[in-house]
């Protein structure tokens, strides 16, 4: 019988990412504030999914942060959204675009995987904003890819390297990928630091910031990071899933805790197990700083 895989957590002892001899080339995980001296907590977590994973908290109040295999690269499935739709709205901002340019959807541009617009009749009229509204609040790929086509797959690129993302890419459509690579790609670090800009109304005009975030609190697919939250505590989010691969990245608004939170992982046996372990770990976070808050 073949044996399980192990998981991947990011051991003091794995070489630098550049040696090419640790899978994911983590780096020494590191935590600060109220996670101090709690890696293996939330190690302990990751376990019972097993594969490889990254995790980046990041308290939006001083509170604390924590990096786990942070610039590791990951299949970045549909989280690579993020970036895709903060590129439009930064080109709409510039005036290259317009929100509500009209993009007319034809038979060739229906691809698969989630979303409802494939099932729409060809020759429908949609705004740029309806299609980055479908991509964020249900996944859709076709909206993903006609926002790609509209603002330009190596725009979104130039815009994350602009922003300090350093190995995120978007190498193709989604559902449209090179037979041979290369392959969407994302790293917690990067996905984190875009979050934590939106979270700031810094990376972008604090409007647009604001209308972005107010998109991913819409998220449909809620049963990942939101799933164990107390009632009352909102999450603007985007989850991505392929084959072993589950994730979920955003930020996390409560009564007594308001963090970002970037959880990856690849390589799994079950994915449903993924999705809970993902749960398990943002209501780890946020008992943590709540309960940080509550001692203040």
């Amino acid at each position: 019988m073949a044996q399980a895989p192990k998981t991947h957590l990011g051991a003091k002892t794995c070489a630098p990412a550049h040696s090419g001899s640790c899978a994911t080339g983590s780096i020494e995980p590191h935590a600060s504030g109220i996670f101090e001296g709690r890696i293996d907590e939330l190690r302990k977590i990751l376990e019972s999914a097993r594969g490889e994973w990254a995790v980046v908290i990041e308290d939006l109040d001083g509170k604390g942060s924590l990096r786990l295999n942070a610039r590791s690269p990951f299949t970045a499935a549909s989280v690579i959204k993020i970036p895709i739709m903060m590129t439009a709205f930064h080109q709409a901002r510039q005036g290259k675009i317009r929100l509500d340019d009209t993009i007319i959807l034809r038979s060739e541009d229906k691809v698969g995987g989630s979303g409802v617009l494939r099932e729409f009749h060809s020759g429908l009229a949609l705004t740029l904003l309806d299609c980055i509204h479908m991509m964020i609040v249900v996944s859709d790929n076709t909206g993903t890819n006609l926002t790609m086509d509209a603002v330009g797959r190596e725009e979104v690129n130039r815009y994350m390297t602009e922003k300090g993302c350093e190995n995120s890419r978007l190498e193709a459509h989604l559902m449209r990928p090179k037979p041979e690579g290369p392959w969407n790609k994302i790293t917690a670090s990067d996905i984190a630091l875009l979050l934590r800009g939106l979270a700031d109304r810094t990376i972008e005009n604090p409007g647009d910031c604001d209308t972005m975030i107010e998109i991913m609190k819409r998220q449909q697919y809620n049963h990942k990071m939101p799933r164990l939250l107390p009632k009352g505590v909102a999450c603007a989010h985007k989850t991505g899933e392929v084959r072993g691969v589950t994730h979920d990245a955003g930020i996390v608004y409560g009564p007594s805790a308001r963090f970002v939170i970037v959880c990856l992982s690849q390589k799994l046996e079950d994915v449903k197990i993924g999705d809970n372990v993902i749960g398990e770990v943002t209501k780890w976070a946020y008992d943590l700083l709540a309960g940080a808050a509550d001692t203040d």
